[in-house]
C-alpha cells in the first residue's frame, strides 16, 4: 500500500473512532438520569480511584490506530493521545462495529444498551 493511502486510511479509522466516542458521550448525557444508567454509571464512577485511563485499538484485518482514553469527572470519554500500534493491553474495536454505530447514531444514543460497553470494564472493573 502506498504511504498516501496508508495515511488516508489511518485518518479515516481515527475519525470513525472519534465519532463513535461522541455517540457514546451523547448516549451517556441523554440517558444520565434514566434507570438503570444513573445507578450503573454513578455507582461505578464513585468506585474509581486515580486510574481513569485505558487503551483502545481499532482494527480491521490488522491493528489500524490506537488511543489512550480517559473518563472525565463529568462522565465524558475523551482521547488523551494517539498511540503507536499495537500494544498488548488495548481493547479491540472492529471497524465494522464502529461504522455501524456511526452510521446509525440515534439508534445507539436512544438505546445505549446496544453499545458495547465492555471496554469500560478495564476502568470500572467487573460488573
Amino acid at each position: 500500500m502506498e504511504p498516501a493511502q496508508k495515511t488516508k486510511d489511518a485518518k479515516e479509522y481515527e475519525q470513525v473512532f472519534q465519532q463513535y466516542l461522541e455517540i457514546c458521550n451523547q448516549a451517556i448525557e441523554k440517558n444520565r438520569d434514566k434507570f438503570p444508567y444513573t445507578e450503573i454509571w454513578g455507582a461505578r464512577f464513585k468506585e474509581l480511584k486515580d486510574e481513569t485511563t485505558l487503551h483502545a485499538i481499532v482494527y480491521d484485518d490488522r491493528p489500524k490506530v490506537a488511543f489512550m482514553l480517559r473518563l472525565t469527572p463529568d462522565m465524558k470519554i475523551e482521547i488523551v493521545e494517539k498511540k503507536p500500534v499495537p500494544t498488548a493491553d488495548e481493547w479491540p474495536f472492529t471497524y465494522q462495529y464502529l461504522k455501524r454505530v456511526v452510521d446509525n447514531p440515534q439508534e445507539y444514543i436512544a438505546n445505549p444498551a446496544k453499545l458495547e460497553w465492555g471496554w469500560l470494564k478495564t476502568i470500572f472493573g467487573a460488573a
